[in-house]
């Protein structure tokens, strides 16, 4: 047990930060918390009376997951249950169990299994320390679809203030790496430059702050926070969208700071002109700086990630299987992160092999929808010939009427959206060259904006092909 226990004790910490509370209360709820046992779909924690497994279950359930999930990588079921007294022998029988010695083979096992168990979990997290922390621009793995972002965070770091970068802001889908750059950023300028002030938070948490000042009649303090900083950092600014009396508190903040020459950083998930209902005023504010954007990981930035994680864990992947997980992830990093995560501790924990089965297994596990990209065509071919209501080899065929080639059309862009292949490697499928591929992409995006149907048609082709 004591090995699936250190992994509650890197749990409690996180736990007792988030909740905020006094020591003795949270004692009283996670004093006698343990973890029972750990696979890879489910994680079964004990407690020691059903008052606290009431309390656990139905008020820190939630929080007791994402402690897991920072854990060990993935997410997995968490149950809850009541274990009165793990030292006697049944509830009829006072009289405690002997402690038996354990054989030489059983304590070796035992310090393997911890070793392992140490392995997974890299080390130990201290209450008080940071995970940001471990975010740096060294173990930023830079490809071309990040290398601009990268050098641009570096140039501010290196620079207080960048007045050519400033604002800097990050615009690229979740899990492409815009929360470790900006933790990079931070703590380069930690070491650079040691008497900034440094103010970093999610904007969820800055709404949240200033809801809070509002209604306690603390705005000088809230204000005092934010235009006290040498350096701003906020992530996910998207959440600002359609709250105007945040936006008013946001751009006055924003104002000041810039004008007192103070360096500003913004992430989103968006460019500032996709982000509406958003006063004009904010968004050229944020189109005055420099923008960057980060692209969805290159196959070769994948295998060089997942090649680096598995290092990091001392995992070895064959070759083979590096490229079969490269050709399968290719959504983001945080999906590869969680993946590799998940594959070591089936390893290590549960002896199962680094293989073909295994690695699909974890896949599955953490995106459901994913699926070999072979295999991803052949559904989008099925899936697109049904709604059109033709044979399926009628699309790759030379006909040309209309309803063909408009189902052609509709099929070759779904399957440039939904997998990284080339227009060459779609051009193969169809028997056309490259060029007829992009042409036909051009199309339907053009359509997508001129006709009222196609969108729809096409959310309801993939939504099908999701569900196969």
């Amino acid at each position: 047990m004591d090995d699936l226990q250190s992994i509650v004790d890197i749990m409690l910490p996180e736990i007792q930060k988030k909740l905020n509370i006094a020591p003795s209360t949270f004692d009283l709820w996670f004093g006698e918390f343990r973890l029972v046992s750990l696979d890879d779909k489910s994680a079964v924690f004990s407690t020691i009376n059903s008052l606290r497994q009431s309390i656990l279950q139905n008020r820190f359930k939630n929080i007791i997951s994402e402690a897991l999930c920072s854990v060990i990588g993935f997410e997995v079921e968490v149950d809850i249950i009541v274990v009165k007294n793990s030292n006697l022998k049944n509830d009829d029988d006072d009289e405690i169990e002997e402690e038996r010695e354990l054989t030489p083979e059983e304590e070796k096992e035992n310090r393997e299994r911890e070793e392992k168990i140490r392995q997974l979990l890299s080390e130990k997290i201290e209450e008080g320390s940071s995970k940001l922390d471990e975010y740096t621009f060294d173990n930023f793995i830079e490809g071309a679809s990040n290398k601009f972002a990268k050098k641009a965070c570096e140039a501010v770091a290196n620079s207080f203030p960048a007045n050519d970068y400033n604002p800097l802001f990050i615009y690229g889908n979740s899990g492409l790496g815009k929360t470790h750059l900006l933790c990079a950023v931070i703590n380069h300028m930690k070491i650079k430059f040691p008497s900034l002030k440094i103010v970093y938070i999610k904007c969820e948490e800055f709404l949240n702050e200033l809801v809070q000042a509002i209604g306690s009649f603390s705005m000088d303090k809230f204000k005092e926070k934010y235009r006290g900083a040498d350096v701003l950092l906020i992530d996910d600014i998207q959440f600002l969208s359609g709250k105007v009396a945040t936006q008013e508190e946001f751009f006055h903040t924003f104002s000041y700071l810039y004008e007192s020459n103070k360096q500003i950083i913004l992430t989103s998930d968006r460019p500032p002109h996709e982000i509406k209902p958003l006063e004009d005023r904010i968004r050229t504010r944020f189109e005055g700086g420099l923008i960057a954007d980060i692209q969805p990981p290159s196959p070769e930035l994948r295998t060089s990630i997942i090649k680096k994680k598995s290092e990091i864990l001392d995992m070895v992947i064959p070759n083979d299987l590096v490229e079969y997980l490269a050709d399968r992830l290719h959504e983001n990093i945080r999906q590869i992160e969680g993946v590799i995560k998940k594959m070591h501790m089936l390893h290590t924990i549960h002896g199962a092999e680094i293989n073909k089965a295994t690695v699909d297994k974890c896949i599955t596990a953490i995106d459901p929808g994913n699926v070999p990209t072979d295999i991803l065509v052949e559904r989008i071919l099925k899936e697109v010939s049904k709604h059109y209501n033709l044979p399926e080899e009628a699309l790759k065929s030379k006909r040309k009427t209309n309803n063909v080639a408009n189902a052609r059309h509709i099929a070759v862009y779904i399957i440039k959206k939904l997998t990284d292949k080339s227009y060459q490697d779609i051009g193969d499928i169809f028997n056309r060259d490259r060029t007829t591929i992009m042409a036909s992409c051009n199309k339907v995006e053009i359509d997508i904006r001129t006709m009222k149907n196609t969108e729809s048609q096409i959310k309801k082709i993939i939504k099908k092909v999701k569900e196969l």
